[in-house]
């Protein structure tokens, strides 16, 4: 990979964006549990620090909160560091791509008048999920007509198939590729 990585140097440049929410691990579903059970096997204490795009405020109706905060900190890096020709992003982050793909392409009002960037030529959304605060329904009112590529897991027990699915069904004419494994 690393050599691969290296071939691309002069023709591909990659920035990585971190979260910009610290969460808590209960923040994040069945978290707390892997994070302890990660401790226990390597006999060592764990950072508790998790980055996220969002934070669960409820569950049931799903209500999120830091997703604002988020289009604000990815506008600041499409003005600063792009244009960018496209997006990956894997479980949260593949709903962010979603989110940011969809403001980019419509130019609706959480993404700000002020936002010069063209809307993105590819996506990439590994284990991807549709959000369903209703708050953000707008955000999926129109197909999002990105180039995409959606993969996933059929034993990935954190993202069900069946949510990538629906996320992938947002999009004019994705591509997928579904493999064994998580």
């Amino acid at each position: 990979m690393k050599q691969r990585l290296f071939m691309t140097k002069n023709i591909l440049f990659l920035v990585f964006v971190t979260a910009p929410n610290t969460l808590s691990p209960y923040d994040i579903d069945g978290m707390d549990n892997m994070a302890r059970a990660a401790a226990v096997r390597s006999g060592k204490a764990i950072s508790r620090e998790f980055r996220g795009w969002y934070a669960l405020k409820s569950a049931s109706p799903e209500v999120v909160f830091g997703l604002e905060a988020s289009i604000v900190y990815l506008k600041t890096v499409l003005a600063e560091q792009g244009p960018f020709d496209g997006i990956f992003g894997f479980s949260q982050g593949g709903l962010m791509a979603a989110v940011m793909c969809a403001l980019l392409e419509h130019r609706y009002i959480g993404l700000g008048d002020d936002c010069m960037h063209p809307p993105l030529r590819f996506a990439v959304i590994s284990s991807g999920y549709k959000l369903k605060d209703s708050r953000w329904d707008y955000v999926y009112k129109r197909p999002i007509c990105t180039p995409s590529l959606h993969t996933y897991g059929v034993l990935d027990c954190m993202i069900g198939i069946s949510r990538s699915m629906e996320l992938r069904d947002n999009f004019v004419q994705p591509a997928d590729h579904c493999f064994v494994g998580a």
